[in-house]
């Protein structure tokens, strides 16, 4: 045990003090405009009656469609219903839907297939995107830069500033994925349990039943001649 007395360094000590009171009161003062702030923007929306025009209404309809890779809508900015008329025709063509069932599937591949298709000129873009700006940054050194399209994407990869990028394009891929496999695989499955079905029975002639007025004709015998007008009788004659 330690037999060296206790020295108190008050002046450490209210340093001490002093520093940790600040940094308490740094604290409680963020939290005191970011919870003025959130107030002031409540504030500020209620008296917000939003876009008036029409114009203004439609383009307010379309700012969640930055991507398309969210929206609700089939069609966004830039695609066409003669491209999604083509490609439905094509799968129509294809999987031959018969049953009310199948062109219901049918039209929801289609539909998924298009979003599938959005999805991945999106993530090619973005790959694009990302590789240029890798190599901005790789020229301003002196250094000569590799232009491989390969070599620059793997290079985007290392910047922690793309991680988040990167994760939202792969889910969003992988779900409209997803959603085409279910669709395509529930068209299968309504197809071939159509063919599993048994055949329904033919259709049975129609057999006429004799009526007094209809009678059949006899089997074997010529039809008796039935005059259509009544015919008259001769006179009586008394031959005695």
């Amino acid at each position: 045990m330690s037999t060296e007395p206790f020295v108190f360094d008050r002046e450490a000590f209210l340093a001490r003090c002093s520093a940790e009171h600040e940094a308490q009161f740094a604290i409680e003062a963020a939290e005191d405009r970011a919870f003025a702030q959130l107030m002031a923007n409540r504030r500020n929306a209620m008296k917000s009656t939003g876009p008036l025009t029409a114009e203004g209404k439609a383009k307010s309809s379309q700012n969640r469609l930055s991507h398309g890779l969210c929206s609700s809508a089939l069609l966004i900015r830039g695609e066409s219903q003669e491209a999604f008329d083509a490609l439905h025709a094509e799968m129509v063509a294809v999987y031959r839907p018969t049953t009310p069932e199948e062109k219901m599937l049918t039209d929801q591949l289609s539909e998924a297939q298009w979003r599938l298709n959005r999805a991945r000129r999106v993530e090619s873009k973005a790959l694009e995107l990302l590789a240029r700006d890798t190599f901005e940054i790789l020229n301003d050194e002196d250094e000569p830069v590799d232009t491989d399209p390969a070599h620059l994407i793997a290079a985007s990869f290392l910047r922690k500033d793309n991680d988040a990028i990167y994760r939202n394009v792969q889910r969003y891929v992988t779900t409209t994925e997803r959603s085409h496999q279910r669709c395509l695989k529930n068209l299968h499955h309504a197809q071939e349990k159509r063919r599993t079905l048994p055949l329904p029975p033919p259709v049975q002639p129609e057999v006429k039943v004799a009526t007094a007025n209809s009678p059949l004709p006899e089997i074997g015998f010529e039809r008796q001649f039935v005059p259509t007008v009544p015919v008259s009788t001769p006179a009586y004659t008394d031959r005695c």
